[in-house]
């Protein structure tokens, strides 16, 4: 009898042993594609960057160049504006080949994340900072995006940007990250490699499509603080772009023209739109407080700027809107 149970049972067995071994199979096949599918495990290395660059996770590559560029400009101090050229304390020129990566951080990342991330890469590897610096410290934003990097999206506000400059073995690298007005995180990347260094030959990366919307976007932003400022230089005033329904970067744009001008000396007048019997004095009035200290925790000197709220005084400064700020140069007579 127990040879006979023996026998029942020993197909049994077999049979679950088999149905093991077949699921042991599929879990073992499913692992492997999940490892090999995995972009974490395989990811794409950056074209032209040295083989310990790691790209922060999540981003996504909007801009990629290559060329031969013979006078860098590696800024090593706070950069400004003098008579319209780019000044420095301190810097570098640099011949070599420019390799650049401009890349857009997921949403709920800082630019100090993506900043950290490749800043640590840099310290475990070695690398000699020559120099760092981190928002008003570093100078106006739109000196970085356009006369530095030559690439627009990178302006940003002026406190929520970082800069290193770095020496590594095969040549130096500046990064920058900022946050734009409009929430946007941008990391960018100059890996400038010495001649005597064998340069990558990857094909430059097509750049990614930019819908129509996207592009009138950008272009306005871009040129944010350039056109009114030129107003400004060409007839001594103008309207505050961005005021009020773009506070911050009317805020922004303001400190960059100051930052720019460091011997003017400013007036901003608010205004109102109303027919009502009511000039709205007292509003436009606590409005200027108000403007007048966001000005102040920016950095901006008290001294070189005076605020008014002139309510619905000047109907010819409304500008067919609801409030209107303009912005003038104070000239000694």
């Amino acid at each position: 009898m127990n040879i006979l149970r023996q026998q029942h049972v020993e197909p049994t067995s077999l049979k679950t042993t088999g149905v093991v071994m077949q699921i042991l199979r599929y879990v073992l096949v499913v692992s492997l594609f999940s490892v090999l599918s995995c972009p974490a495990v395989f990811a794409q290395q950056p074209s032209g960057l040295p083989e310990w660059f790691e790209v922060f996770p999540l981003s996504s590559l909007e801009m990629r160049t290559q060329k031969h560029d013979p006078d860098y400009l590696l800024a090593l101090s706070q950069i400004t504006r003098i008579q319209g050229l780019l000044r420095t304390q301190n810097e570098r020129r640099l011949n070599g080949t420019l390799i650049r990566h401009t890349w857009q951080l997921a949403s709920g990342h800082g630019p100090e994340q993506g900043f950290d991330h490749v800043k640590l890469q840099l310290i475990e590897q070695g690398a000699n900072i020559l120099y760092e610096c981190s928002s008003r410290q570093c100078g106006a934003s739109n000196l970085w995006a356009n006369q530095v990097f030559g690439y627009s999206n990178l302006l940003g506000l002026d406190s929520s940007q970082y800069y290193l400059a770095a020496e590594v073995e095969a040549g130096h690298m500046a990064l920058y990250a900022v946050r734009r007005g409009n929430g946007r995180v941008y990391l960018h990347l100059d890996y400038i490699v010495d001649p005597s260094q064998p340069a990558a030959s990857q094909p430059a990366a097509p750049e990614p499509q930019v819908s129509e919307n996207d592009a009138r976007l950008d272009a306005s932003e871009s040129s944010f603080d350039l056109s009114w400022s030129m107003l400004m230089e060409s007839q001594g005033f103008a309207q505050l772009p961005g005021w009020p329904d773009r506070s911050e970067e009317a805020k922004a744009s303001l400190k960059n023209y100051m930052d720019q001008n460091p011997a003017q000396r400013l007036r901003v007048v608010l205004h109102r739109a109303s027919f009502s019997t009511e000039p709205l004095l007292t509003q436009t009035n606590a409005e200027a407080q108000s403007f007048l200290n966001d000005l102040v925790n920016l950095g901006i000197n008290i001294d070189r700027i005076d605020i008014y709220g002139a309510g619905s005084l000047a109907p010819e400064a409304w500008q067919g809107q609801k409030s209107s700020a303009t912005v003038m140069v104070i000239r000694e007579d």
